[in-house]
């Protein structure tokens, strides 16, 4: 499904990305992992058109998407969380939700005025579909509550809904269980596990090496902007390159620590 070839960023004489080459196949959970530092949600913000690369090529679904910018990915299939939670905290989480469903609608500032029927039947169509993700993802009963009002695991799942709204075929997560407690956590590997049984493709930023092993079918290693390693769990569990990447530390150590 997505394809990314040699991709390079620089930022004045540091390089942030250093040809970078992956593939994501349709259907998997691919991680990208790496300690603090490595370029991770750089790569991100490069295949979501938040930064243009300097050099190399990302494909999506069989076309060249290079420098595309967020909103045309969007309206392609292409959804993402950030690592810092971008809920609008004056929107409750019903109409956070909705938002995010405003990339599949056809009706225009021509239709809202005149409350044309396509506007209303869209309006419908928003509400009845974001109430249905909320559900899905566990914080139905707190729809109508603004985020600061939800503890943050629910703030996370509003903002995953959110980008569900979209319809994508794949989904970008940063860190979805950074500052989660453990319980909150292995939520959120049940979570991606429905999300790739309903056939949405994933690509996870991720520091607990825990959810890493437990929700991935594939592991892509990042370290000072390079790949070093990309394979299986078990692969990427015995990799000497990574445990060395995480600062040299014991293999047990390596992979059973939340935060390396």
């Amino acid at each position: 499904m997505l394809r990314v070839e040699h991709l390079t960023k620089r930022f004045g004489g540091l390089i942030a990305v250093n040809d970078v080459t992956f593939d994501v196949a349709r259907g998997q959970v691919v991680s990208i992992v790496g300690p603090n530092g490595a370029g991770k949600t750089t790569l991100f913000n490069l295949i979501t058109g938040i930064a243009k690369p300097d050099a190399g090529k990302v494909t999506f679904d069989g076309g060249d998407i290079t420098g595309f910018e967020p909103h045309r990915l969007a309206q392609m299939g292409i959804g993402r969380t950030f690592q810092n939670i971008r809920l609008f905290s004056h929107l409750n989480a019903l109409e956070n939700v909705m938002i995010g469903r405003v990339a599949r609608t056809r009706s225009g500032v021509l239709d809202a005025m005149r409350c044309s029927a396509l506007d209303r039947r869209e309006r419908t169509e928003m509400v009845e579909s974001a109430e249905a993700l909320l559900d899905w993802v566990g914080v139905g009963a707190n729809r109508f509550r603004l985020p600061a009002e939800l503890p943050y695991g629910d703030q996370r799942r509003v903002e995953i809904a959110r980008a569900l709204a979209l319809e994508p075929k794949l989904l970008i997560l940063d860190e979805p269980t950074a500052g989660m407690v453990a319980r909150e956590a292995h939520e959120v590997i049940h979570l991606i596990g429905r999300l790739r049984e309903a056939g949405v493709t994933l690509m996870l930023i991720e520091h607990n090496m825990n959810v890493v092993m437990a929700a991935s079918d594939h592991v892509v290693v990042i370290s000072f902007g390079q790949k070093i390693a990309e394979g299986t769990p078990a692969e990427i569990r015995a990799d000497e390159r990574v445990i060395e990447a995480y600062l040299g530390v014991d293999e047990d150590d390596a992979v059973g620590a939340t935060t390396p």
